[in-house]
């Protein structure tokens, strides 16, 4: 615990107190949306449609603040640290990388929980949303859970060896499936074969579940099952990735 507490102290000071880029795709950019779509863009409608876009629109900022926070900023952070030599560092230690990466993954809830925070209170302060406290605790339990997905989608994208091509697969992966499963606009307008796709990605099934949440106060089971399979078939991948690495690492090491 110790350890791990050390490493999160380290990673804090590094990423989020001293890395404005970091806290501006994670917290101001998602808050500056809703605020955006939901006071300035927003069209005619009865209250109870604009209370329920209010709502629903506060929980798919959550999802695309996780999703870019992942894709982009703890896969660039994953890369960055790769290149300096911190993970190699890392394997000569005795607790090895481990630490490391429960730090990065820990940071990342961390930041999601506060998204949360920030997103609420504007949803509440600006446009009147009114939730229980029950329904406040499973919006931010969904919203943590919901992120392992994308999470594990950006330590799969860290394992790329340019940062060129990160930033191009980064773009292709988190725009479109923003799209596409719902975070921007209503899936429904979309082409039906396209729904079909996005109705299959792990941002639409944690969007679902927040506006189920905070709606009515249900979970789909549908939505849960989802979710678990992408986090279950990115944790195969991801620990590839991860022992393909130590193995690399372990031979530049013996070399020297």
């Amino acid at each position: 615990m110790k350890i791990l507490m050390a490493q999160l102290r380290f990673d804090a000071r590094r990423l989020i107190i001293r890395n404005a880029a970091f806290q501006f795709f994670a917290l101001v950019m998602p808050a500056a949306f809703y605020l955006l779509f939901t006071k300035v863009m927003v069209t005619g409608g009865t209250t109870a449609q604009i209370a329920f876009f209010n709502r629903s629109y506060m929980g798919s900022m959550i999802v695309y603040s996780g999703t870019i926070s992942a894709l982009f900023s703890i896969a660039q952070i994953l890369m960055h640290d790769r290149e300096r030599g911190l993970l190699r560092w890392l394997r000569l230690t005795p607790h090895g990388v481990v630490p490391y990466y429960r730090s990065i993954g820990i940071m990342s809830l961390g930041m999601n929980a506060l998204t949360v925070v920030i997103l609420g209170t504007l949803a509440v302060v600006v446009n009147h949303v009114d939730l229980t406290v029950f329904q406040w605790l499973g919006i931010l339990g969904i919203a943590l859970i919901g992120q392992l997905p994308t999470l594990l989608m950006g330590v799969g994208l860290s394992f790329l060896n340019r940062a060129e091509t990160l930033s191009v697969a980064s773009n292709l992966i988190t725009f479109p499936m923003a799209i596409i499963s719902g975070l921007w606009w209503p899936i429904n307008i979309l082409p039906s074969w396209l729904q079909a796709v996005g109705k299959r990605l792990p941002t639409y099934y944690v969007n679902d579940l927040l506006v189920n949440w905070g709606t009515h106060g249900t979970l789909k089971l549908i939505d849960l099952f989802g979710i678990g399979l992408w986090v279950c078939g990115l944790l195969v991948i991801v620990s590839w990735g991860i022992q393909r690495g130590l193995k690399r690492g372990h031979g530049v090491v013996d070399a020297l």
